[in-house]
């Protein structure tokens, strides 16, 4: 496990780590402003297919100086990987390739962030 990760040049450091996940913070606007990073995994069981495998979560809060209080911003993705051997790192990031294109402009990006989250169409 890597304590102190650096990701987009914010550098986020380790505060806590068990069994239950860690947790960095990267606080660079201020240390009542963070921007905190957390992982988990748990094991989990398909309902249909009846194959354990493990469920993981990343997620990022960003806290912001609102209009009345500090608000926080988050978004967390949640990946279930089968345990099977044939199942690789290539098949998740496949996948959370589409979610990214989904959002991020640019070519073969669908660019959609604005109007999925603010104007919350569907």
């Amino acid at each position: 496990m890597n304590n102190n990760l650096t990701v987009s040049t914010l550098a986020f450091n380790l505060g806590t780590s068990d069994k239950a996940g860690s947790e960095r913070r990267e606080v660079s606007r201020g240390i009542n402003l963070p921007t905190v990073m957390t992982v988990k995994h748990q094991p989990y069981v398909d309902s249909q297919t009846k194959v354990p495998g493990t469920r993981s979560v990343v997620r990022f809060d960003r806290y912001v100086a609102g209009s009345a209080r500090v608000l926080a911003c988050s978004a967390y993705m949640v990946v279930t990987t089968p345990g099977d051997a044939l199942i690789t790192g290539s098949d998740v990031l496949a996948v959370v390739g589409h979610l990214i294109n989904t959002l991020e402009t640019g070519d073969g990006k669908l660019g959609l962030a604005e109007e999925i989250f603010v104007n919350r169409e569907q």
